[in-house]
């Protein structure tokens, strides 16, 4: 699995800045083409009273020519020896990233999240959801890259490989697949049980009725490795589907969890409710597709 063409959006923060190793080494590793992109969302009216509203003083030429020099010394400081271009666009980050990289025909976007303040840790960002929901092609994002657990490696030798049992889980098989051959990486395929009730004279039913799932989950995720001609280590557990896959991520020391977002286009969608979760409490980064 190697990609040509590499996306970093760049908004100059510190969690970019600590991403920016991580594009840098994946781009030296697959040769790729690299455009650092701003995208500037221009403020039409900030204040004031409708009849008498205050716009501040704003030259959109001046703020691109400068979000350009920025680019430029960026791109001094992280990308040495890497084939860049530089790109500033007008437009709502969230929205324009797809939108470029569609029409640029990117093979990856890379990029840090962005929760903010108090419930940061609740929050995968605005920006990173809607380029997680709307791009048509595989999503890198690390929530701790400026204070990670452990040191994940861009070679990728170890990975873990979040499943469900949906229509779209033999193509997530493949792609580790194609991973593995690449680069050589170890994959190990996690999936989650729901949890069900501890307590009470339920549990021994429950029990026996989780052991039953586990089963059946172990016979058609068997089924589906058999169809994608792999045969990865396989991990099942009751719980919470982001706690279990970042377990099994530290217990690994991944460097990367490789997850399927095929169900954020359909409402209801089984990783609808829990990519975002994994993507935020994952130890190391993870890659969408």
């Amino acid at each position: 699995m190697k990609y040509g063409r590499i996306l970093f959006p760049v908004d100059f923060s510190d969690r970019c800045r600590a991403v920016a190793p991580f594009v840098s080494a994946i781009a030296k590793r697959d040769g790729a083409l690299v455009t650092l992109a701003t995208f500037i969302e221009a403020p039409i009216m900030w204040y004031g009273a409708a009849e008498a509203p205050c716009i501040p003083e704003f030259s959109l030429p001046q703020w691109i020519e400068e979000s350009k020099q920025g680019l430029a010394s960026f791109a001094t400081e992280f990308f040495a020896g890497v084939q860049t271009r530089i790109e500033v666009e007008e437009g709502e980050p969230g929205f324009s990233i797809p939108a470029f990289a569609s029409i640029s025909k990117t093979d990856l976007i890379l990029m840090p999240t962005r929760g903010r303040g108090r419930f940061r840790a609740a929050l995968l960002g605005s920006v990173a959801a809607k380029v997680l929901h709307d791009a048509e092609c595989p999503v890198w994002t690390a929530a701790h890259a400026e204070a990670p657990p452990y040191p994940a490696s861009p070679e990728w030798g170890n990975v873990v490989c979040a499943i469900d049992t949906t229509p779209e889980a033999p193509d997530l098989l493949r792609y580790a697949r194609e991973i593995a051959e690449s680069h050589g990486a170890k994959i190990h395929i996690v999936h989650a049980i729901p949890p069900l009730v501890e307590a009470g004279p339920e549990k021994y039913f429950n029990r026996e009725f989780d052991i039953f799932l586990k089963q059946e989950a172990r016979k058609k995720i068997g089924e589906m490795q058999k169809d994608a001609g792999t045969n990865f280590r396989l991990c099942i557990e009751s719980g919470k589907t982001s706690a279990i896959v970042s377990a099994a991520a530290v217990e690994d020391q991944a460097d990367l969890v490789l997850i399927g977002r095929g169900a954020l286009a359909r409402f209801g969608g089984t990783l609808r409710t829990n990519v975002y979760a994994i993507v935020r409490d994952s130890p190391c980064p993870v890659l969408t597709i």
